[in-house]
């Protein structure tokens, strides 16, 4: 009787310890993919906070490109708004208000202002196009020599600007 005592203990001993030993390497399987889960998760946060990090940087780029768009805007506006006073004064002085009108009574000197204000506004857009400026642009100092389209972008370094 001791002996099968002892042979039903060894096999519950036995059935523990393979018990015991199944939960371990199960346990450890787990772990190792519990461990590799974290890793994957560490990287996904850094790559998130990079991509954040990016992003506020083009928000920022966006905002001041937005910004200067509208200060260029502005700019544009106003040099609207005084060619709109040069034309108001050059008609009053004419008498006139309507330029068809003006053209029929003086043809060859507003021939020649628009002819000269259609010639300075393409220089404009080539230059806003990207074309260098000439050296004459550049060195101009007398307010006959500057582009009146655009005196800001056509002659830099004119002091009247």
């Amino acid at each position: 009787m001791g002996l099968k005592i002892a042979a039903i203990l060894l096999v519950v001993l036995m059935a523990a310890s393979g018990g015991f030993y199944w939960y371990y390497q199960d346990t450890q399987k787990r772990i190792a993919i519990l461990h590799e889960n974290n890793a994957k998760l560490e990287i996904s946060v850094e790559t998130q906070k990079a991509t954040l990090k990016q992003q506020a940087k083009d928000i920022a780029l966006a905002h001041d490109l937005a910004t200067e768009t509208q200060k260029k805007f502005e700019e544009s506006r106003q040099q609207v708004e005084d060619l709109r006073g040069k034309f108001n004064k050059v008609s009053k002085l004419l008498g006139q208000r309507d330029i068809g009108k003006l053209a029929v009574v003086k043809p060859r000197p507003i021939a020649r202002i628009i002819t000269k204000g259609t010639v300075d506004s393409l220089r404009c857009f080539e230059l806003l196009s990207g074309a260098t400026h000439t050296e004459k642009e550049l060195q101009a100092e007398k307010p006959s020599q500057i582009n009146k389209a655009c005196p800001a972008v056509a002659n830099p370094n004119y002091l009247g600007n």
